[in-house]
């Protein structure tokens, strides 16, 4: 886990506060932004080991955000979790289509979000 850069694309604060506590937490060295917009700027400047990216935000959402992450030879290969609410059923399929390697549930069980982060990356974590 130790040299995993972890960029959490968020727009609720309390949310993204959340999140970065928790991976910072665990290890991982977290960043986070409050837009699709900010995301995409901050994959391209330093692009991370693993994206955490909800799935609605008022500039765009996550499935717009991960079309431009795989559309960007820079980018198109970083690994890619929704962290959404919007887990319905036809909605996986539209997840994963866009790029998405898999997705949390919002909300996420705290005790459990760094193991499935952790998954992810290949089992990296505590």
């Amino acid at each position: 886990m130790a040299g995993k850069r972890l960029l959490v694309i968020e727009d609720d604060p309390a949310n993204l506060r959340l999140m970065l506590l928790l991976l910072n937490a665990a290890g991982y060295q977290a960043t986070g932004v409050a837009s699709g917009g900010e995301g995409l700027e901050a994959a391209r400047r330093a692009p991370p080991d693993l994206i955490l990216c909800d799935g609605r935000m008022p500039d765009m959402t996550g499935v717009e955000v991960a079309r431009h992450i795989r559309a960007d030879e820079a980018t198109a290969d970083i690994p890619m979790i929704a962290v959404t609410g919007l887990v319905r059923t036809g909605d996986t399929g539209q997840l994963f289509e866009a790029g998405f390697n898999g997705f949390i549930a919002k909300p996420f069980d705290i005790k459990a979000f760094v193991s499935q982060v952790s998954a992810f990356l290949g089992g990296a974590g505590k």
